[in-house]
């Protein structure tokens, strides 16, 4: 049934290039067991479909949607000029790293500074 939630998830799953085998083991299942979720044999908890929801890059209302087509919250990866939640977050975890390291420059040429020997003022 396309409008149930396990169609939206396979359909969420094919449209990130993910297989079964890749969901499963993200997941901490076996493949047969994620196969049941997406064929409606098992319904998953609401923690399974939050881990499964980020896994894929969606929010989790994403699996409760009225349309046929699930719609993705994010662009494709590859898509000039759009950056993903993930991408955004290396950003800020770098612009982090490099803000120490200037720190860090700042506090030697200081303690440089503290230590060169004064030259008498004429």
């Amino acid at each position: 049934m396309k409008n149930s939630i396990n169609y939206r998830i396979r359909k969420l799953r094919e449209k990130n290039d993910l297989s079964q085998e890749n969901m499963a083991y993200e997941l901490g299942i076996s493949k047969s067991a994620y196969n049941k979720i997406e064929t409606g044999v098992t319904d998953p908890s609401a923690k399974r479909l939050q881990a499964i929801a980020k896994i894929l890059e969606v929010d989790i209302t994403e699996f409760f949607t009225d349309s046929k087509a699930p719609k993705i919250s994010e662009e494709p990866k590859t898509q000039y000029g759009f950056a993903t939640k993930s991408d955004f977050e290396e950003l800020v975890n770098m612009i982090k790293e490099v803000t120490q390291e200037v720190h860090n420059l700042k506090a030697t040429v200081q303690k440089l500074e503290e230590t060169k020997p004064k030259t008498r003022k004429k």
